[in-house]
Order: structure tokens, then C-alpha cells, then sequence
């Protein structure tokens, strides 16, 4: 089932590495917009939990099973259907604590249909579109395990 917000309630949880060690945390992810969208098109910024900032250079998209970093997406040529969820995933030693924490995911993208691709409006690097729909995707969610 796939939730009205970007932002993911269900598929938040931690993460454990092959020694059964928690490495970080998860969660989906899904945009609001009306249609799908390429990945090349896709602009992913900053992950933020509680206040502190996860760099968008270390955190990975998980997409039909296959793990990709944000410099890999701009090359990638699958289409991401409406309303189908990515799992953004975020290393962090231990990972969270169980309980609320709030979450924002950095999102935008680019729009082009002129054959060039055109700079983003305020200069974070989220793409073309991050002012019609706005950039930052919040959500207070609940980390059970």
C-alpha cells in the first residue's frame, strides 16, 4: 500500500549489515507529482532526521532491488512509475533509537523539453522544479525496531 505523503511511514526502520550489526536506517520514499518521472530527471538532496543533515553524497536509492548512488541515477535510464516507492537508505552507526524522530527528504527534479538541461532556480542542486512543489518532504514518523 502506498501512503498519501511522500514521506513513508511503512519501510521505516533500521537496517543491519552481514555481521548483524545495525548500519543505518530506511525509509520510502515517493514524489508528488502527477506522473512518473526518469530517473535522470531526478534531483536527490540532503536526508534530515531530528536536525541532523545527511549528506546526499552518501546515502543510496534503492529501486526494484538494485542499490544506486545519487551520481548514478543521473545516467540511469529506467523510468520511476507514478506512485511506486524507492527506499532511500541512510548509513549511521547504530542507527536510530525507537520512538518519533521527524524526517525530511530533500527532493526536485528537472523538467526539460528543449534538449538542454536548465539550472535549478535558488542553486541547491535539486533541479528546475524544486519552487512549483517545493523542495523539502516532512514527516513525524515512528521507528518501532
Amino acid at each position: 500500500m502506498v501512503e498519501f505523503q511522500a514521506v513513508q511511514q511503512r519501510g521505516f526502520h533500521n537496517y543491519y549489515d552481514e555481521n548483524g550489526n545495525i548500519a543505518g536506517f530506511e525509509f520510502k520514499f515517493v514524489p508528488r507529482y502527477y506522473k512518473g518521472l526518469w530517473f535522470t530527471q531526478c534531483r536527490f538532496g540532503n536526508v534530515e532526521v531530528d536536525g541532523e543533515v545527511y549528506d546526499r553524497d552518501c546515502i543510496s536509492i534503492i529501486y526494484d532491488g538494485i542499490a544506486y548512488s545519487r551520481e548514478e541515477l543521473f545516467d540511469l535510464k529506467r523510468y520511476w512509475q507514478f506512485r511506486t516507492p524507492i527506499v532511500v537508505r541512510v548509513p549511521k552507526k547504530g542507527g536510530l533509537s525507537v520512538g518519533y524522530h521527524d524526517v525530511v527528504m530533500n527532493f526536485g527534479w528537472v523538467l526539460n523539453y528543449n534538449g538542454a538541461l536548465e539550472k535549478e532556480k535558488d542553486g541547491s542542486g535539486l533541479g528546475n522544479m524544486a519552487h512549483m512543489f517545493g523542495t523539502k518532504n516532512e514527516r513525524r514518523m515512528l521507528l518501532c525496531r
